[in-house]
């Protein structure tokens, strides 16, 4: 049976990691977290609950699916233990799924980026020291070029998590 508030809450939170004794940080679920925003601490009686960006905590309880009484510990201040809405966790998964997706294209991104750099620089070396013509060069060049602005776009929009959730729609119709 699950007796406090610390044992019903933090395993619905996404992203919980530890940041001292009985405090942690997780992402916020009532609001597009893609950083974790949300401070969690344990009392003696009660879990505290602050979203950095401003979300208030009846909104905080509500996208987990649960009540406020349920951050206390003591039984007296909260109906019997009821498990989270199933929607709430649907949803708080999928942003977990996404936000693990977001992260693994934006190093997927940056790689692909970088090797293509990476060539490019070996293609002008090779022109300095007379090994290409310029023709050669830039047939070569043309390939490695082609495409690239997307590319940046695309990391540029995967670093500032705008349209993340259109970016990974694309990702699967390709």
């Amino acid at each position: 049976m699950i007796d406090t508030a610390a044992e019903r809450v933090l395993p619905l939170l996404a992203q919980i990691r530890p940041c001292g004794e009985d405090s942690w940080r997780a992402l916020c679920p009532a609001h597009d977290d893609h950083f974790p925003t949300l401070s969690i601490r344990r009392t003696d009686d009660r879990l505290l609950l602050h979203c950095w960006a401003g979300c208030a905590v009846a909104d905080i309880c509500a996208a987990l699916g649960i009540g406020l009484a349920d951050l206390y510990d003591d039984s007296r201040y909260r109906p019997p233990y009821r498990p989270p809405d199933q929607h709430a966790q649907r949803k708080r998964r999928a942003t977990e799924l996404l936000a693990e997706w977001c992260q693994a294209e934006m190093l997927r991104v940056a790689e692909e980026l970088r090797l293509r750099d990476m060539v490019i620089l070996q293609i002008d070396r090779a022109v300095q020291d007379g090994v290409l013509s310029e023709d050669e060069a830039m047939l070569s060049l043309s390939h490695e070029y082609e495409g690239y602005s997307e590319l940046e776009y695309r990391f540029e929009r995967l670093l500032r998590a705008e349209g993340v959730f259109a970016l990974w729609r694309e990702s699967r119709c390709t």
